[in-house]
């Protein structure tokens, strides 16, 4: 019986030690006058940190504030692209993959179609590291696995609980990188160069050699009618 007793707990330390991290979640109280349509995720309004002091081109660390908002929790799949477009065709049991290959226009499309819209970039950064100016969506470190897993190769838009945000939202720093509604701007950037960008958050900054997670306030940007195989998006709407 002692024996037994053992393996179990040995067990339990085995499963226990190969469980995914846990994020704590922020305790947020959606109002009753607010209906939340399901697979968003009500955000209060409310100041939070954007940017990093050490980030010449971002917020630089200071609070800002948002209205209340609503956010997809997942990045928008494959399988619910082809309800808005019949015609778009993609592999078999890839349903739940993320929607890529779709520029700016195309996305802004998809989302006003359900009556909704593309995040600002002040929304996507706010439901990504809530509100202690944490680096990554799940605060603590983690180093990339480099094991073939790549924003070149995307993976289920769910699979990652233990890399959610502090708001329960899935993807904000390691699937793809998602387009926002901004136009690319930064004090001192060339006024031939203002209005050609959008930003884009939330991918893997990759090399020949190795592959990072990009923190949650860094900004990259894109033309909006390029389309690739690792951009993506996700939809957002105001709070009435």
């Amino acid at each position: 019986m002692r024996t037994l007793s053992k393996i179990l707990l040995c067990l339990f330390l085995f499963l226990s030690s190969c469980s995914e991290p846990v994020v704590e979640q922020i305790d947020v109280k959606v109002p009753d006058n607010v209906s939340t349509p399901e697979g968003m995720v009500y955000i209060p309004a409310g100041e939070f940190i954007m940017g990093h002091a050490d980030e010449p081109r971002t917020e630089g660390g200071r609070k800002v504030g948002t209205q209340a908002f609503l956010i997809d929790k997942y990045e928008v799949t494959r399988g619910r692209y082809k309800s808005f477009d019949p015609s778009y065709v993609f592999r078999k049991g890839k349903e739940k993959y993320p929607m890529t290959l779709v520029n700016y226009f195309a996305a802004e499309a998809f989302c006003k179609s359900g009556g909704n819209r593309l995040p600002t970039e002040k929304e996507w950064e706010k439901a990504a590291r809530g509100v202690d100016g944490r680096k990554w969506p799940w605060e603590n470190y983690v180093e990339h696995p480099n094991n073939g897993f790549s924003g070149f190769i995307p993976e289920d838009v769910d699979k990652r609980k233990g890399w959610i945000s502090p708001y329960g939202i899935y993807g904000m720093g390691h699937n793809v990188w998602e387009w926002t509604m901004d136009d690319y701007a930064y004090k001192g950037m060339p006024e031939d160069e203002r209005g050609l960008f959008k930003v884009v958050r939330g991918g893997v900054l990759q090399t020949h050699l190795s592959i990072k997670f990009s923190p949650s306030y860094f900004r990259n940007w894109m033309e909006p009618a390029a389309a690739y195989n690792f951009i993506g998006f996700r939809c957002a709407r105001g709070v009435q």
